[in-house]
């Protein structure tokens, strides 16, 4: 190994500590350290770390065909003493900043998608089922309007004879109750959109 691939493998180690505290940093911002021993907590810290051994071998393959010498180690420890003393209020800083942003836009958009998207659906969806239950109940009137003055003569007809008529008479109950079943569908749905836009 020439001084020039030493002195490479160094400095690439000494960022590799510095990414190895950032790593670790970001880790626990997002999962915490439990109080208490955790089976997934533990399984998710065998990953991490893992993770970041085969990440540090590849890098370490690409820069000296993966020899692991003392100074490598040193180097690593190096980095990972300076992110600490000196990057790591700014790295959980600028951490915290991107967090808030994140945060921050994604109930923006959510918001936006309300407001431009799912608002005016629900509206619209109101108006179309108010529509429907003003034509349906004017359909109903003038259709049980027109069955009474075409029933009532052969009606006034078969009272005159004495003739109960009870058949037309349940059939006028059944339909009656099937517009009200309809009304009340109608009306349960207005009030579900209403209740959620609120």
């Amino acid at each position: 190994m020439t001084l020039e691939v030493q002195f490479e493998t160094m400095l690439i180690m000494t960022v590799m500590g510095i990414w190895l505290g950032a790593a670790m940093d970001t880790y626990h911002r997002f999962l915490g350290s439990p109080r208490r021993f955790k089976w997934t907590h533990l399984i998710n810290d065998l990953f991490f770390w893992c993770a970041q051994g085969l990440f540090l071998f590849y890098v370490l393959l690409n820069v000296n065909e993966g020899e692991m010498r003392f100074y490598v180690l040193l180097a690593l420890l190096f980095g990972y003493a300076t992110y600490r003393a000196l990057l790591q209020t700014v790295y959980r800083s600028i951490l915290e900043s991107l967090i808030r942003f994140t945060v921050a836009f994604y109930r923006f958009t959510v918001r936006l998608i309300v407001v431009l998207v799912i608002t005016p659906v629900k509206w619209l969806l109101q108006v179309v089922l108010a529509l429907c239950m003003i034509i349906l109940s004017t359909i109903w009137r003038i259709v049980y309007f027109l069955l009474k003055v075409i029933i009532a003569p052969f009606r006034w007809g078969l009272e005159k004879a004495g003739v109960r008529f009870t058949f037309l008479l349940k059939w006028k109950k059944n339909l009656y109750t099937f517009s009200e079943k309809i009304r009340d569908l109608f009306s349960k749905l207005l009030n579900w959109f209403t209740k959620r836009k609120r």
